[in-house]
């Protein structure tokens, strides 16, 4: 089974920009919420992936991510497996989610 794992960045203007991954196995956010950022946000690179950031940032802005949806696919090579995934984000909070 893999899943495809899609996150949104949203700027301080509200624009929205979206990214995805295939991870090998079942993974969903209710699995990683209470280690997420206000169990919602995440810092991509804290955990080894693309940041959604725009090149072009004003003072207003973020770093913070968030998980849209989690579909279950075949289609896509996996990035990771899911557990790995869960085993970055559990670090990532334990370091406070660091930036950068």
């Amino acid at each position: 089974m893999k899943t495809e794992v899609n996150y949104l960045y949203r700027d301080a203007s509200n624009y929205k920009f979206r990214g995805s991954f295939i991870v090998e196995g079942a993974f969903s956010r209710a699995k990683i919420e209470k280690y997420l950022i206000d169990e919602e946000f995440f810092v991509p690179k804290a955990i080894g992936l693309p940041a959604l950031v725009p090149e072009i940032r004003n003072e207003d802005d973020h770093d913070w991510h968030t998980f849209e949806e989690c579909v279950e696919t075949t289609d896509g090579e996996p990035l990771l497996t899911a557990r790995e995934l869960i085993r970055r984000i559990k670090a990532a909070k334990a370091r406070d989610w660091p930036v950068g």
